[in-house]
């Protein structure tokens, strides 16, 4: 017997097959793996060629299917992990199990990850701007000896250890899932925008994401001058027109927390052409366009209006969450600071760092409100 421990196999699926297969090749056989101690258990046996491949399924008792057991596979099943092997060469096997599960839950876990990593780069900032501020001040600069340091740097070592795994664990959930989307490439990335001709034009709009409707009326307005949009570039706020004909275009900008694996396809088959989509996993947002040839017709991407006023309390929602805890956090940090200038009076630094708290504070209520004016505004209609 022989026994592995690989804590991380489940976010670099093609490795963990590929290691599989290569240990089935020099006689390791996997007798059985443990999802709790992340331990995998072989015994030796002839070496073979084998062809693994790891699912997740939603169900912890989905049995598999009859199309797959008539095409070699044979599963073993921990939890709601499934490992299919199979002797027949690749080249003989024309079905494979689903990777639909095993995307969802990677795009969950790297939204879980993507947000801890904004949360703790926040947070880290705040003392580090201080820090910055009172080195470079003419203040006094003191360290006040505590009898908890031992807690802090604790907490210090366990955060950094945190931050490390976040980041790891999107670089990885995220090369695999590009690598399970291979043959969705075409339809995964929007199509590349045409060379425009004449005159063209340049326009930013910052935190449009804050107020969607806002940034659909405008390309509309845009449209029915004469400046097409024929690209959306740089974070997707930089977008680009060119001077042609008016035209009666609808734009849609759709926020979509997970995106189904046919969210895609199912708009682009009904005629809508995707602009823009954010790489990150913590702001899927898209922008759909579609030019309206009859004058009669009335195009919306999503045609029951209860569907779009619920999109839109989950933007709200979304962002809320986000801003709130920074907000708390830099309402406390103000508090500490004004008290501070009252007891020892005022000086640039300190001034300082009570403005810029402020200031993130109305900054990160204001778009935090926007959200629900948006909401407001489509619940209104």
């Amino acid at each position: 017997m022989r026994t592995v421990f690989r804590p991380f196999w489940s976010y670099d699926l093609p490795g963990t097959e590929a290691w599989l297969a290569d240990m089935a090749g020099k006689g390791w056989r996997l007798e059985e793996w443990s999802l709790l101690l992340r331990r995998f258990n072989f015994r030796q046996a002839e070496p073979v060629r084998l062809t693994f491949q790891l699912a997740y399924h939603s169900s912890r008792h989905s049995s598999m299917s009859p199309y797959l057991a008539a095409e070699g596979w044979s599963r073993l099943q921990q939890g709601k992990w499934s490992l299919y092997e199979n002797d027949r060469s690749p080249s003989q096997i024309s079905a494979y199990p689903s990777r639909k599960d095993v995307l969802r839950r990677n795009r969950i876990i790297s939204y879980l990850f993507t947000g801890i990593l904004v949360y703790l780069l926040l947070i880290a900032l705040i003392p580090l701007l201080v820090l910055g501020l009172s080195f470079n001040s003419d203040a006094p600069f003191r360290i006040q000896p505590s009898p908890m340091w031992a807690v802090t740097w604790t907490a210090a070592a366990g955060a950094l250890a945190l931050l490390v795994l976040a980041i790891y664990s999107i670089v990885k959930l995220r090369a695999a899932s590009k690598v399970f989307q291979l043959d969705h490439q075409d339809m995964k990335k929007p199509p590349g925008p045409q060379k425009p001709v004449g005159t063209k034009m340049a326009r930013m709009k910052l935190g449009w994401m804050y107020a969607p409707d806002r940034l659909e009326q405008w390309l509309e307005d845009k449209e029915k001058h004469g400046w097409n949009l024929y690209k959306v570039g740089f974070g997707g706020t930089l977008f680009h027109f060119s001077k042609g004909r008016p035209r009666r275009m609808k734009y849609h900008a759709d926020y979509q927390i997970v995106a189904g694996e046919g969210y895609f396809e199912l708009h682009q088959e009904a005629g809508w052409t995707r602009l823009y989509s954010s790489p990150f996993s913590l702001q899927k947002w898209t922008i759909w366009s579609r030019e309206e040839l009859n004058s009669a017709e009335q195009l919306e991407i999503y045609s029951d209006p209860v569907h779009r006023l619920k999109q839109a309390r989950k933007i709200a929602i979304s962002y809320t969450l986000l801003f709130l805890p920074m907000i708390l956090l830099y309402s406390l940090n103000v508090t500490a600071f004004i008290d501070n200038m009252r007891r020892e009076g005022i000086i640039a630094s300190r001034a300082l760092n009570t403005s810029i708290m402020l200031f993130s504070i109305m900054l990160f209520g204001s778009l935090a409100a926007r959200t629900w004016l948006y909401y407001r505004r489509l619940k209104k209609q």
